[in-house]
């Protein structure tokens, strides 16, 4: 086994990266790591370049977003709100008359 530095995760698992390892690989807080779990334990690769695939408008999963998007979809939310403000005042206040 290849011992190196030796760190110590604190209590929310969270470990810091050497200095001298973080500028050997150029490792900033604007690269992101790729954490892998493997056989042996945990390694950390510094990504250079994130590729995304663009979303258009044929995209199958807007297609999936469009029949399943619900019954509120057409709700004008203003006077949803304002429903929902009066029938919880309204139990606020039969919760406070109980009393």
């Amino acid at each position: 086994m290849k011992i190196g530095t030796i760190v110590q995760a604190n209590q929310k698992g969270q470990i810091v990266i050497p200095k001298k390892i973080r500028e050997a690989f150029g490792i900033t807080p604007d690269v992101p790591l790729n954490v892998v779990q493997t056989a042996d334990g945990i390694s950390l690769y510094p990504m250079k370049e994130m590729y995304c695939q663009p979303v258009s408008d044929q995209s199958p999963y807007l297609d999936i977003l469009k029949k399943t998007q619900g019954a509120w979809v057409d709700e004008d939310w203003d006077s949803v709100r304002k429903k929902r403000k009066k029938i919880e005042l309204a139990a606020s206040r039969k919760r406070k008359n109980a009393w």
